[in-house]
């Protein structure tokens, strides 16, 4: 409104200059001077209105440019939106497919323990309608017997742990019935399970072969595969179209070539004043898809394990936290580089030229090492322990840091670290995450972190979620706590 005014009086005030000079002109005798100066004045007022008005038509003309601009990013908008609902019916739509194709019996339970997804294999085994089953209680689906024992493992599988065990019983038919079940978490790799996939697949051991499968009847009684490799087929099917692709290990080849890794971190929060490092976080990977979420490790480490591409993403992993934290330093000299955790794969271990090119990358960058932490797991302390200690003894010259991963979630025990310097021990999600109404994993971590500050090590406490729950971790003495509680996993540039 103010620009139409000014343009307004521009030209009103020209019109009067004109009025004034034609009476100026007409009315009197005035010198050929004061003529002059009348026409300059009304010159520059008349070349001041053809500037107000070429300045508004331009303003026009770029408003009418940014908001056809504005439009193609919306309609480009729309259009990734509609083909991103397109692939997630298709993908939906596949999912439904493969699953109801599998011999192996399927069922999501949510963490109210409401049945929210099944395929037509534990249907028939079931013995019941889908109206039956989607949303109703797993007890009332599946009886008491079999509820029981899954139920003895939910805690578990809903702190984020696979749970596999085999149920025997005597078959309708004659022999014994083997049925085994394996509970995976949903999402993979989150420390907070939305449910959990309960798979069933049973095996009849008879001297007659088993009867071919009716109508209705068990699918568990025309089962001949075993459990393993039904479990092995769903597993490829579901990472399969998790990556996206007929070929999964192409696609992680892909990705490494391509960078399509993304390097999220997760705040680690020193509990004590006398924690050495202030700031540290655990580097977590994602794999990022065009126009999906970012795929967290649960959704492609199988594929890579099963292909041996283990070491190749632990190798991504390093090279590109140092290009990261250099990158950092380049750009803001007066970052303060934190302590960053990174987890190690057995076959990283495993290959003896795997410690060698850590340490070039570090020498390459002159990176220093003690900003940077590998977590071993127990499991692979006890498994590999000379590979271990030959991987620390190449690395801890130049100052890099080590924690032992997932200790105590069993016995609680310290002799496997014979001839191993570790700097920290973080305690199993599961013991800390029943700490509040367990008294015995209280002691436990208390026993473990006076341990471990005997031998000079650190604790850090995982899969914490609540206040009540840190104030526990600091009466027991444990030095770190790392969890949802603390801070969710994000790119690494949100966590620096």
């Amino acid at each position: 409104m103010m620009r139409n005014l000014r343009a307004f009086l521009g030209i009103a005030l020209t019109l009067l200059l004109g009025v004034m000079l034609i009476a100026t002109i007409y009315f009197t005798l005035f010198e050929l001077q004061w003529i002059a100066f009348l026409a300059g004045v009304l010159f520059a007022a008349v070349a001041a209105t053809a500037s107000q008005a070429s300045k508004s038509q331009w303003l026009v003309m770029r408003r009418t440019r940014q908001l056809q601009r504005v439009k193609g990013v919306l309609a480009d908008g729309t259009a990734r939106l509609e083909r991103t609902a397109e692939a997630l019916r298709v993908a939906e739509l596949r999912f439904h497919l493969i699953g109801d194709a599998l011999p192996v019996m399927i069922v999501f339970v949510d963490r109210e323990e409401r049945c929210r997804y099944h395929n037509r294999a534990f249907a028939q085994w079931c013995g019941r309608s889908r109206e039956q089953i989607d949303g109703q209680i797993l007890r009332e689906v599946l009886g008491d017997e079999i509820y029981q024992e899954i139920n003895s493992h939910s805690a578990d599988v809903l702190a984020g742990k696979e749970i596999r065990y085999t149920v025997q019983s005597p078959h309708a038919g004659g022999g014994i019935e083997h049925c085994a079940v394996t509970l995976l978490p949903y999402p993979p790799g989150s420390e907070h399970s939305a449910g959990y996939y309960a798979l069933f697949a049973s095996r009849v051991d008879s001297a007659a072969p088993a009867p071919a499968a009716m109508p209705g009847a068990s699918v568990g009684d025309a089962m001949t595969g075993s459990h393993e490799n039904g479990d092995a087929f769903y597993m490829e099917s579901m990472t399969e179209q998790l990556i996206g692709g007929s070929d999964p290990r192409a696609q992680l080849v892909r990705a490494l070539q391509e960078d399509h890794f993304v390097l999220f971190a997760q705040k680690i929060q020193p509990l004590t004043a006398s924690a050495p490092y202030p700031h540290c976080f655990e580097i977590l990977l994602r794999l990022q898809k065009e126009m999906q979420p970012p795929l967290p490790p649960g959704g492609f480490f199988p594929v890579a394990e099963r292909y041996g591409l283990m070491g190749e993403i632990d190798r991504w992993v390093v090279r590109n936290v140092i290009k990261w934290c250099l990158d950092k330093q380049r750009s803001d000299p007066a970052w303060q580089m934190p302590l960053y955790c990174v987890n190690l794969a057995a076959a990283s271990l495993s290959e003896p030229d795997f410690a060698l090119e850590v340490r070039g990358e570090l020498q390459r960058h002159e990176f220093p090492g003690a900003n940077l932490c590998f977590e071993i797991a127990e499991s692979e302390v006890t498994g590999h322990h000379a590979e271990v200690r030959a991987f620390m003894a190449a690395l801890r010259p130049l100052g890099c840091r080590f924690t032992l991963d997932a200790f105590g979630s069993s016995k609680v025990s310290f002799a496997p670290l014979k001839g191993l310097t570790f700097d920290f021990v973080k305690i199993d999600g599961v013991v800390i995450q029943n700490i509040l109404t367990d008294p015995a994993n209280l002691s436990k971590i208390r026993a473990i972190a006076s341990a471990s500050h005997k031998m000079g090590m650190h604790t850090i406490a995982e899969f914490v979620e609540s206040d009540d729950t840190l104030a526990k971790l600091r009466e027991a003495g444990v030095d770190y706590a790392q969890g949802f509680g603390i801070g969710r996993p994000a790119p690494i540039a949100q966590m620096s």
